[in-house]
């Protein structure tokens, strides 16, 4: 089945766990960059007890890279993924601008047929700030603590991933799925002025999604994307998450969501893609409550 799909699907939902799906493994000396730009508007968060609140009017810009490159024939690719920009603000309170967290990822394939199956290790790295310095009164302090650019800790996930193309009269059509273990650490705290760390508390992270195409002319370089995506807290879900890393921006302990998505990719010719894509989440605790829209610029090198 043709990979420059393989690689469009592979894209994120929400937060910065931009790509849980890598069911194909690239050959090598095969490589695909993805450079989407996110924005959302919210005047409602949904809380530690997955109840939705009104907030002030929240505003959140990401600028996010996704990488992927073959090394060896099947047995392993590598990928990474983040965000260079990240801009959220508080309207008429303050606003905080920096950049994200970068995941280093390594997946090999376990099956080829009857379906691809791979294996993948994701790591995550604390670039982002998880405690930004605000220029001015203590009140816009308060706010830069509500708006951390990173969650502040390093994180290791196990990943499957199954995946299956196939065809049926003009159209063509996949689908695929992964489940991963998320096992997180404790946040650093670079001023003494937050409260301490709580228990971080490990997630499960899943993704379902399919994709279909029309054998006409002009529909033949569209892929219809549509996806169910989430994060889980599998420890004490009903735990105080008061203390630590402030989660406004939808990022550090207690995090979780179940969100659905629709996207159409279109293949420009040369290697370039472009897409559109909105998701947002039904179900959240500690994430913004509203849709999300993107916009991405998509190039594959093939060998």
């Amino acid at each position: 089945m043709n990979r420059f799909l393989m690689a469009l699907v592979a894209l994120a939902t929400l937060g910065s766990s931009n790509a849980e799906a890598q069911a194909w493994i690239r050959d090598p000396g095969s490589a695909y960059v993805n450079l989407g730009y996110r924005v959302m508007r919210a005047d409602g968060f949904y809380g530690d007890d997955g109840e939705r609140f009104d907030i002030n009017d929240f505003r959140q810009h990401t600028l996010a890279l996704y990488s992927e490159a073959g090394i060896v024939d099947r047995w392993l690719m590598a990928t990474l993924e983040g965000e260079v920009f990240r801009r959220s603000v508080l309207v008429d309170q303050g606003a905080v601008t920096g950049f994200g967290d970068l995941n280093l990822g390594l997946w090999t394939g376990l099956l080829e047929a009857p379906v691809h199956l791979s294996l993948g290790v994701r790591v995550g790295l604390p670039t982002g700030d998880p405690s930004p310095e605000a220029d001015g009164d203590p009140a816009s302090q308060t706010v830069a603590d509500l708006l951390p650019t990173g969650d502040g800790e390093v994180d290791v996930g196990l990943h499957l991933a199954l995946g299956h193309g196939f065809g049926w009269r003009r159209v063509q059509q996949f689908v695929q799925a992964s489940v991963g273990y998320v096992v997180r650490t404790t946040p650093r705290d670079t001023r003494a002025s937050l409260p301490p760390a709580a228990d971080i508390r490990d997630q499960l992270a899943y993704r379902l999604e399919t994709g279909i195409k029309v054998d006409r002319p002009f529909f033949d370089r569209l892929w219809w994307i549509a996806r169910v995506a989430g994060l889980l807290v599998v420890q004490d879900r009903n735990a105080d998450t008061s203390t630590g890393v402030p989660r406004i921006a939808g990022l550090g302990d207690g995090v979780e969501y179940a969100a659905v998505g629709l996207e159409l990719l279109a293949e420009l010719g040369g290697g370039f893609g472009l897409g559109f894509g909105v998701d947002g989440a039904f179900y959240g605790r500690n994430v913004p409550a509203t849709a999300a829209y993107k916009l991405s610029l998509t190039y594959q090198r093939r060998p």
